[in-house]
């Protein structure tokens, strides 16, 4: 995981992950939450529950990759 991306992507873009969200009709606040509580843990993927884990699949990995 690179946490540095993770960062960049919370800090300097935020409006690209609520637009993605917005796109999948998920709630952009969780989207970045979920960031958040990945950089928090190290980009450590198997502490997102199943929701959590979705919102990273559809609005966070694509703008990382």
């Amino acid at each position: 995981m690179n946490l540095k991306a993770l960062f960049h992507l919370a800090s300097d873009n935020p409006g690209a992950i609520k637009t993605l969200a917005q796109q999948h009709g998920l709630d952009p606040v969780v989207s970045m939450g979920v960031v958040k509580l990945m950089i928090a843990n190290d980009g450590n993927l198997s502490s997102l529950s199943q929701k959590q884990r979705h919102h990273y699949d559809m609005t966070i990995k694509p703008l990382i990759e």
